[in-house]
């Protein structure tokens, strides 16, 4: 046997009732998105929990990043280097 073809008009058919239902659907999915007072609400809540994550990652990485650093050995001499580099600059520039 064959298979069973569906015409056209058929196909059509089920296509708008579709498209029907996907319509009379959207003002009830939709309705609590088109609230400005709600959507102002949630950017401010969105943006304080924006600024606390922040807080809390500073809060976290600069004495993590402190403790790395005092425990690092070769900071002093990368800052004796500097210190030499800066007061040669200086010298250099007091002959101008």
């Amino acid at each position: 046997m064959p298979p069973k073809r569906i015409s056209e008009e058929t196909q059509l058919r089920r296509a708008i009732e579709h498209l029907e239902q996907t319509i009379k659907s959207f003002p009830e999915e939709y309705a609590t998105l088109f609230h400005p007072a709600r959507n102002l609400f949630l950017a401010f809540l969105r943006g304080v929990v924006y600024g606390l994550g922040i807080i809390v990652a500073v809060a976290l990485v600069v004495p993590l990043a402190i403790l790395l650093v005092h425990q690092i050995q070769w900071v002093p001499l990368l800052g004796d280097f500097l210190t030499d580099v800066i007061s040669r600059m200086e010298q250099v520039r007091m002959l101008r």
